[in-house]
């Protein structure tokens, strides 16, 4: 690991994409999405991000002069185009839409289309859980795995994102894709290390172990088989169907449509009972038997919440060997200085 300094690193990520035109407000909050990550111990969908998302703008993948446009505005429901803006621009727009609409409808709903990449759905559902409402958003991603049975790259690792209030504890965050994830599968790259047992096949059937080979050529496989394939065209729809988009595998890559949603607990029960009970049920299943009693039982979201409310007092970010190497990939490309480790 090697661990920088929180606003040195900030900086450096605003100052690299205002090199290729992005206005200080959208590079502030793209870098603050990837930041957190980092923040949260998931450093596969943190700053090691920043280099794709410049090589997207360089490519015309991205837009930085983009503007949502506002498709549709009804009182729980928003449809918006994202023209290629950078993906958490757009992201950030729908779910702030919906908590808004959420506050006086008790539920909404909103659709992003021709949106980049948008760094990690659990930011969103997240942005919600902090506002008190209950959050869940999905999209649909290049085509990596093969339908059950399948023999090639059909639907995306397209991911999805729960986040559910648990006050005072961090809020239980459920954020996975459907088959392996990229970002993962660079880390395993970076650190020499070999791909899981059941990740990937080449073309043939035959498991794959070298993950270089599994992303260059190989054929990643759902999650539970076909309840993973389920889910993976499930969100391909939600994300591209239903944003008049094309599916990914008749898609130029590199950009998306995603869905959003989020609830007002008090719409079914008052939210203070609602948190007592969420609190309950948490004790209930963090204080059931744990097979090595060194290793107690946690709930999803609680490490990463608490580690970033640690790594935030500290004002630190611990960075891996691949998110490192990045960093100073993205100095090179912009001519930004890399910040310096501390000592």
């Amino acid at each position: 690991m090697t661990t920088v300094a929180l606003d040195d690193l900030r900086r450096f990520g605003r100052a690299a994409l205002a090199t290729r035109g992005v206005s200080e407000a959208d590079a502030a909050l793209v870098i603050d999405v990837m930041l957190e990550q980092d923040l949260r111990g998931h450093g596969h969908h943190g700053i090691v991000l920043l280099a794709l998302r410049i090589r997207d703008l360089d490519a015309g993948r991205a837009r930085a002069d983009a503007a949502v446009e506002v498709l549709a505005d009804l009182p729980a429901f928003t449809a918006l185009d994202a023209h290629g803006a950078l993906g958490p621009v757009g992201a950030v727009q729908a779910m702030d839409a919906c908590i808004s609409k959420a506050q006086t409808q008790g539920a909404a709903m909103a659709s992003l289309r021709d949106m980049p990449h948008w760094v990690i759905p659990a930011f969103y559902s997240m942005r919600a859980a902090a506002a008190g409402l209950i959050g869940y958003c999905c999209c649909y991603t290049d085509p990596s795995f093969a339908p059950v049975g399948g023999a090639s790259r059909v639907l995306g690792n397209n991911p999805l994102s729960y986040a559910i209030p648990a006050d005072p504890r961090p809020p239980i965050v459920v954020d996975f894709g459907v088959s392996a994830s990229t970002g993962r599968i660079r880390e395993l790259i970076a650190d020499g290390q070999p791909l899981p047992d059941g990740w990937a096949v080449d073309t043939k059937g035959h498991p794959l172990s070298d993950p270089a080979r599994a992303r260059a050529e190989g054929v990643f496989l759902p999650i539970a088989e076909h309840r993973g394939y389920g889910l993976g065209l499930v969100h391909e729809l939600l994300g591209a169907t239903l944003n008049a988009m094309p599916m990914a595998l008749e898609h130029p890559p590199g950009r998306y449509g995603g869905f959003f949603w989020a609830c007002r607990v008090n719409t079914f029960r008052p939210r203070e009972e609602f948190l007592r009970d969420v609190n309950h049920a948490l004790d209930r299943v963090t204080g059931s038997p744990s097979i090595d009693p060194n290793l107690p039982i946690r709930y999803p979201g609680e490490q990463s919440g608490l580690a970033l409310r640690h790594n935030r007092a500290r004002g630190q970010v611990d960075l891996s060997t691949a998110s490192w190497n990045r960093v100073q990939e993205v100095a090179e490309l912009t001519g930004v200085l890399a910040p310096e480790a501390v000592a």
